[in-house]
């Protein structure tokens, strides 16, 4: 009885501190503000378990980027002042691959849903992302990332960053967000799109 307790503990222990896996984060460049980043990157993955939040391993650094998930995620130094902005920046191209990667029969119907529900998104920048069917996707992907920022940093910091973002780009896919989230939500239950 005494050894079913102490190995009962022991894996109750084990997931409490479970970590962030080994990320794979290279330079483009070398330049001295991609070192910066990717540093900063690697102290967010020590101070934060981003295991439940990590699809892809293999990240770039890049300066001058567009922040973009594939072939291989790849972050630009925008957000070197601010941990927060960062891990949004993080977690949202990680909530491209769980599409990608979990969820990629389901698009074509989650797509007509969002739009049946959203129908007049201006996908034109800065409301959208230029694309319709991507703008579209991107409803639940800022959802995946406010939700990771939820569990991460706090929901009053994540509202923060989900208001910041809504007056810097993907305006209408944010605004939709953050009015109307539990109808986003409920079609996200639909497909069991969940971290």
């Amino acid at each position: 009885m005494r050894n079913t307790w102490i190995v009962v503990t022991l894996l109750a222990g084990a997931s409490a501190f479970a970590a962030t896996p080994h990320l794979d984060i290279s330079t483009a460049h070398h330049a001295p503000g991609e070192e910066q980043r990717k540093e900063q990157m690697l102290r967010l993955a020590q101070q934060y378990d981003l295991s439940k939040y990590t699809i892809t391993r293999k990240i770039v650094i890049e300066q001058g980027a567009i922040n973009h998930s594939a072939p291989v995620l790849t972050l630009n130094l925008r957000f070197l002042d601010n941990d927060d902005l960062a891990l949004s920046a993080y977690v949202h191209e990680q909530g491209h691959w769980l599409l990608m990667e979990r969820h990629h029969m389901d698009m074509q119907p989650l797509y007509r849903d969002l739009e049946q529900a959203f129908p007049n998104l201006d996908v034109s920048p800065p409301d959208g992302d230029g694309k319709r069917m991507s703008s579209y996707y991107h409803i639940v992907v800022c959802m995946l990332e406010w939700q990771a920022l939820e569990d991460l940093i706090g929901a009053e910091r994540a509202r923060k960053v989900m208001e910041w973002k809504q007056g810097d780009h993907y305006k209408g896919i944010y605004k939709i967000d953050l009015d109307r989230r539990e109808q986003v939500e409920n079609i996200m239950k639909r497909y069991a799109i969940k971290w």
